[in-house]
């Protein structure tokens, strides 16, 4: 499994965006330059008290601890994303060659049209039908699988691929409990074997033939051919 590499079915961790108030960003140097003008602009018949500018030079002092705090705390925060994005990429790179099963409904239809996909069927199950879609989704095979039982599946598209050229497609199962008639939740599967990583701003996509799979989807992974 590789749920315990990633938290999220995603993708690379991005750093926080910070944000400032409608008048901008006060930093140390801004609340400085206010203090030193109310000093020069105050009134010499009624100077600051020293409880007054001992307030505010301690203001000032709070504001730059804060901003150094930030400061360290956003550092270490950019190392750590990029630690894990860099273990992202090396874990996708050690899955070339390798058979991955992840989250998704996309299917590759070679010359002959002998293909298989893999599904979970929830509940108990119910009476099943496997649809195959071409990519402008129109639904471009379908055959009845009969009854089957909750759990994890694999069907052979068969009949569903007939006449199709080879290709990239994707199918639904869908499921329906004979009593109540009722749709029976289904999650299909992508599966493929990895022949390449391509990286973008979301972190590594698996190549897989003609199939492109996130790295972030992956649920299971197999032996190398």
């Amino acid at each position: 499994m590789i749920d315990s590499l990633t938290s999220s079915a995603g993708s690379y961790v991005k750093s926080p965006l910070s944000s400032s108030g409608p008048g901008g960003k006060l930093g140390k140097d801004e609340f400085l330059k206010l203090l030193v003008a109310q000093m020069k602009n105050q009134d010499p018949m009624n100077p600051m008290n020293a409880d007054q500018m001992a307030a505010q030079l301690a203001q000032f002092s709070t504001v730059e601890q804060l901003t150094q705090l930030n400061e360290t705390v956003t550092a270490q925060q950019d190392a750590q994303i990029a630690m894990v994005n860099a273990m992202h990429a090396s874990t996708a790179m050690g899955l070339v060659g390798k058979t991955v099963t992840a989250v998704g409904d996309q299917v590759a239809i070679p010359e002959g049209g002998d293909a298989t996909v893999q599904v979970r069927v929830g509940d108990a199950g119910g009476v099943a039908t496997l649809k195959v879609f071409d990519g402008e989704g129109r639904e471009v095979g379908s055959r009845a699988l009969g009854t089957v039982v909750g759990g994890k599946h694999e069907f052979e598209l068969g009949s569903a691929a007939r006449d199709l050229a080879p290709g990239k497609y994707t199918y639904r199962v869908e499921v329906k409990d004979p009593s109540s008639g009722n749709a029976v939740p289904v999650q299909t599967y992508t599966v493929g074997r990895i022949d390449g990583v391509r990286y973008g701003q979301e972190g590594p996509v698996l190549m897989a033939g003609k199939l492109t799979i996130a790295f972030g989807s992956v649920v299971e992974i197999g032996a190398a051919d």
